[in-house]
């Protein structure tokens, strides 16, 4: 029996990394679900609901009307696994991906993608290869890296299609708008650089319209002048999600969504106009569950005292894996459709909830992020807790939290 299962396992694992259906690959992911093998198995996972990504899309798309849609899949896709997220989204007529950084971008390439990316980040010259190499867009702020970029073409027999980036107001990257008459003529001399877009970045679409308008006038200023240098661009891009959400004059042909596609309005003001839901349930269940009598502390630093006889349960989640210390003494769980307080030190890998006279037992569900009865919790919720912001709340899951696509 022993054999058998260690066999079983064993398949399990080959046929999750191998298989290239979807649909079969989640029902792998099932079966181990289901298996429970504690070898493999872990109690805290997240789980992404792909129906509320088809969900989002539609709901994105609505409001970008025709403007082609490229998805930002930066950061591990905020959080939700940049492969399984760049392949469903491919699934989902997706032909536009984001990503920071090259590494990003060749970790799709690698797993066999072969959209259209866009990295956004300036890079270092070291990768200029690379990107050659695998057909990336990339958005160009500097005369001297496109320069190298070129010439690195050139030795490949290749053409790169860059975006410009123009800065409006985010003062982050891009080209300042008082160098572009010059910049054009320098350009236009990179024969193995196709310019294929110009873009930008809103500093404020989900919370101040006037400084977004601000930069709104600066990018279609800037559009006609290198229009007028007999530049010729495909796309014309500045809307992130707050801008589709917000600013219909922004959306042009191209918008790119982050936050949104994740579930998540990028501030309160955009909740009315973007329809969005949630993709991700941070789940675990309990491993550890004791009466406690009044006195008795629980955690490093005994930074919690019980005042009355208790029960204290134990979660198998902690700052190891993106819960982090911030939480703790703010946070809470839900258990049988119930919030209860998370107490004491957030350790790296569990964390304490107190659940009053309710009798939890070992093995009970736990959801961190995500509803469970008539009760949610959302990224949201906990961001405002701990003073940041739902893309921080997700982004910080560790890699050690396997994702579960349903």
């Amino acid at each position: 029996m022993v054999c058998i299962l260690a066999y079983y396992t064993y398949f399990c694992k080959i046929a999750y990394c191998v298989l290239p259906d979807l649909g079969e690959r989640n029902r792998i992911c099932r079966l181990r679900n289901d298996k429970k093998d504690s070898r493999i198995m872990r109690a805290t996972f997240a789980e992404i609901n792909i129906g509320a990504i088809k969900r989002n899309l539609s709901a994105i798309r609505s409001l970008s009307g025709s403007a082609e849609l490229m998805v930002l899949v930066k950061a591990n896709a905020y959080g939700h696994g940049i492969v399984e997220m760049a392949r469903i989204l491919r699934q989902n007529d997706v032909k536009f991906l984001g990503c920071a950084f090259t590494e990003e971008a060749v970790e799709l390439r690698e797993s066999g993608d072969r959209g259209d990316i866009l990295v956004l980040v300036p890079p270092h010259i070291s990768v200029a290869a690379d990107i050659v190499k695998h057909d990336l867009h990339i958005m160009i702020s500097s005369l001297e890296f496109v320069t190298v970029l070129n010439n690195e073409a050139a030795k490949q027999g290749k053409t790169v299609k860059a975006h410009i980036n123009i800065d409006t107001g985010m003062t982050r990257d891009g080209f300042s708008i008082s160098e572009l008459s010059d910049l054009t003529v320098q350009l236009s001399k990179l024969k193995n650089i196709e310019y294929v877009g110009v873009c930008s970045h809103f500093a404020t679409s989900p919370t101040d319209l006037n400084y977004a308008d601000e930069q709104l006038q600066k990018f279609n200023k800037s559009v006609d002048l290198l229009e007028n240098a007999n530049f010729k661009f495909k796309y014309i891009h500045i809307s992130n999600s707050g801008g589709i959400a917000n600013i219909p004059e922004a959306r042009f042909n191209l918008v790119r969504a982050g936050i949104a596609l994740y579930g998540y309005a990028p501030s309160p003001a955009t909740e009315r106009n973007l329809k969005v839901e949630p993709i991700m349930t941070l789940r675990s269940e309990v491993v550890w569950s004791k009466k406690i009598k009044a006195g008795q502390s629980v955690g490093y630093d005994r930074l919690f005292v019980a005042k009355q006889d208790t029960r204290i349960v134990t979660v198998p989640i902690g700052y190891g894996d993106g819960f982090t210390k911030a939480n703790q003494t703010k946070a809470e769980v839900l258990i049988r459709g119930r919030r209860f307080p998370i107490v004491g030190s957030i350790c790296m890998d569990e964390c304490m909830v107190d659940v009053g006279d309710a009798e939890i037992e070992i093995g009970e569900k736990v959801v961190l992020i995500g509803t469970q009865g008539s009760e949610t919790i959302s990224a949201t919720d906990i961001a405002d807790k701990i003073n940041t912001i739902s893309y921080e709340i997700t982004t910080n899951l560790s890699m050690r939290v396997r994702r579960v696509y349903i």
